[in-house]
């Protein structure tokens, strides 16, 4: 009896229901110790303004050789404008880019490892002008009792993929980490970075960031759904032909 040879991909869990298929888990976790990894991806780096706290001041761009080798972080934002209910014009950082980005990579500064609001402080907006936000994602709740954690709830579009470990730059204040990609639906050339629900309700408002990196376009959600779907109905067709 010849036996079925597996498929050499990797897609989201899937959930059936009745004739629908449903992602399960709209985020991929990764546990990859290499910061290079994840700066190779960066086409620009966002500046960041707006902040009074850290390891630079205000306005700082980093670059991947900086964030690989010192891991500075800002936090502590200034920026009055963003349009969430629950934080508007409370701790924003500004960060710009050249021209306007729908995907974006998220270096977050992890200096409570071990906490579960940790690797997901932050919260995210975006704007072309400056006058009119778009909430974008905010972390609500999280979910292990210990490290590596994941999301639990969340509101807009969750990060594509969260690498749950530290990735050294290892800076003054904390440890790069966490890396988050992100695909918006819309590209923005300007994105404030606020302290997201878990944040808050773990009493640590700080959205400590090492850096935001726009990078290639990443697999939309229906393109997920799409290569879901044919290697489901492909390999409904070799275990077809596998009992035939």
């Amino acid at each position: 009896m010849r036996q079925m040879s597996r498929i050499g991909l990797i897609v989201p869990a899937l959930v059936l229901s009745g004739s629908s298929i449903l992602l399960a888990d709209p985020t991929t976790y990764t546990a990859d110790p290499s910061i290079a990894d994840f700066t190779k991806l960066v086409s620009s780096y966002a500046t960041f303004s707006d902040f009074t706290s850290g390891d630079v001041s205000s306005p700082f761009t980093p670059t991947s050789a900086e964030i690989a080798a010192s891991g500075f972080r800002v936090y502590g934002g200034t920026l009055v404008g963003p349009s969430s209910p629950s934080f508007a014009g409370q701790n924003w950082i500004l960060a710009t880019f050249a021209a306007p980005t729908a995907n974006l990579l998220v270096f977050p500064n992890i200096d409570h490892f071990g906490s579960a609001y940790d690797g997901y402080q932050y919260a995210i907006e975006g704007s072309n002008d400056l006058a009119t936000w778009t909430p974008l994602f905010d972390a609500l709740t999280v979910a292990g009792a210990g490290e590596p954690f994941t999301l639990a709830t969340f509101s807009g579009a969750a990060p594509l993929t969260v690498n749950n470990v530290l990735t050294p730059g290892a800076g003054p204040g904390g440890t790069v980490g966490y890396e988050a990609q992100f695909s918006f639906g819309t590209a923005y050339k300007y994105y404030a970075f606020g302290a997201s629900t878990e944040g808050f309700n773990a009493g640590n408002t700080d959205q400590e960031l090492s850096g935001v990196g726009a990078i290639t376009a990443v697999p939309e959600p229906t393109s997920l759904l799409l290569l879901a779907t044919v290697l489901l109905g492909m390999g409904g067709a070799a275990k077809r032909k596998f009992f035939a």
